[in-house]
């Protein structure tokens, strides 16, 4: 049977690593609980199915004389949009787009602290994140940010066809809400 002596140093040595293996595996963990934890989480009172987010494409609502838009979802968004910038040529709009900026601000204001379930991958997504890929999608949305501040900064030589003062504060907070503040 051979005997083992060890040195005093050889000891402290390997002592030392087997402690910072163990600190380098716990600090991992937690650094993996935390990337979870920032993960959203689909619990059903914060899920919103996909239908919601769309919207349903063939269901209109007359939103003044002669001018239609879609109910609800990143449809509705587009459309809302659309006439903003174009609100000189519906001359039927007589409150400056205000009322259509502040349905867009509360139908935004429901996704905020939602989240998506996305079937495909089986993950959970924010909501806001699907409704700006959506809106990029659709034939008549670009970027959803880049839209609003276009209309924003919209001016003719005739203000009373540029959206109104509170149409703009309405959209600034659409701004907000998209970029997650």
């Amino acid at each position: 049977m051979k005997k083992h002596i060890l040195v005093e140093q050889e000891l402290k040595k390997v002592l030392n690593k087997v402690l910072s293996e163990q600190q380098n595996d716990t600090k991992s963990k937690q650094r993996k609980e935390k990337v979870e934890s920032a993960k959203p989480r689909c619990i059903p009172e914060n899920v919103i199915p996909l239908s919601e987010i769309v919207g349903q494409a063939d269901e209109y609502m007359k939103y003044a004389p002669g001018v239609s838009k879609r109910r609800a979802g990143v449809n509705s968004m587009v459309d809302s949009l659309g006439i903003l910038n174009n609100i000189r040529l519906f001359k039927d709009v007589k409150d400056g787009g205000s009322h259509l900026a502040y349905d867009m601000m509360n139908h935004l204001n429901r996704f905020r602290n939602k989240n998506y379930y996305d079937e495909t991958n089986g993950e959970c997504h924010k909501a806001m994140d699907k409704i700006i890929e959506l809106y990029k999608e659709n034939e008549h949305g670009t970027e959803l940010v880049k839209d609003i501040d276009r209309i924003l900064n919209l001016q003719t030589k005739d203000d009373e066809y540029t959206p109104s003062p509170r149409a703009k504060e309405y959209l600034k907070q659409c701004v907000n809400l998209v970029k997650g503040q």
